[in-house]
Order: C-alpha cells, then sequence, then structure tokens
C-alpha cells in the first residue's frame, strides 16, 4: 500500500494480513501534505486516529517501509513508484521467514507420520 489515503484501523490490518499470501507493505511518508492535511481535518472533527499513508502501522506482519525521502506530496508516488518498488525488492526471491531447524523439525515430522507408507500402483497387489 503506498500513501493509503485512510486511517489506520488495526482491525483491517489484522484481517488484511490474514487473507494476503505474501508481503503486505505499508509505504509512508511523514512529509505527504495531501494525507498530513486530511489528517488534521478529520483531528478537528473529534477522529484522532493517523493515516495510513503518513505513519507506521503496527501490527505483526505488517511490513512499514518509510519513503519520506523520495516523497514530499502525495503526487509524487506516481513519479517514485519504480524507486520504491527497487528498493522493496519487489519481485525478486525473499529470505525466508523460518528457520533451518524448524524445517528439519518440519521434515522429520513428515517423515513418521508417513513411516510405514505403502504407495499404491498397479504393481503393489500380490503377484501370481
Amino acid at each position: 500500500m503506498m500513501g493509503m489515503p485512510n486511517h489506520v484501523s488495526l482491525k483491517s490490518w489484522e484481517a488484511s494480513r490474514r487473507v494476503v499470501a505474501g508481503r503486505l507493505i505499508n509505504c509512508y511518508s511523514r512529509k505527504d501534505m495531501i494525507l498530513s492535511l486530511m489528517f488534521q481535518l478529520k483531528r478537528m472533527q473529534g477522529i484522532l486516529r493517523p493515516v495510513c499513508g503518513t505513519s507506521p502501522v503496527l501490527v505483526d506482519g505488517v511490513e512499514n517501509f518509510d519513503v519520506t525521502d523520495l516523497v514530499s506530496a502525495h503526487t509524487d508516488y506516481c513519479l517514485v513508484t519504480g524507486e520504491i518498488l527497487k528498493r522493496l525488492r519487489h519481485g525478486q526471491p525473499q529470505k525466508a521467514s523460518i528457520s533451518k531447524t524448524d524445517v528439519a523439525a518440519m521434515v522429520t515430522t513428515i517423515k513418521v507420520a508417513n513411516y510405514g507408507f505403502t504407495p499404491l500402483s498397479d504393481e503393489a497387489g500380490p503377484k501370481k
């Protein structure tokens, strides 16, 4: 999500995290004046929640990426999208978030679960 013009709703981000299989990234700029102005207007109306595009979202599994050095106005996103995607390493393999020990434990569990398993085939029947 780049410069998302919506209030931070932790429940919405948690729900999104449950259905997004890959990375869920909140790109924000503290200098985005359009979103900041929207935030100030909502603040005067008594709504004190921050806007996603101007601040990090503190939800497990959501990556926050500060693009303040690239984006000083909301319209800058269309000009720097390519650079943001490069910095995020979009489309490139990511380091696994699971440890080698966890993988070994899963493989061991699978082997134990499949112990004694006989694959079915035409040749598996008794020979005459």
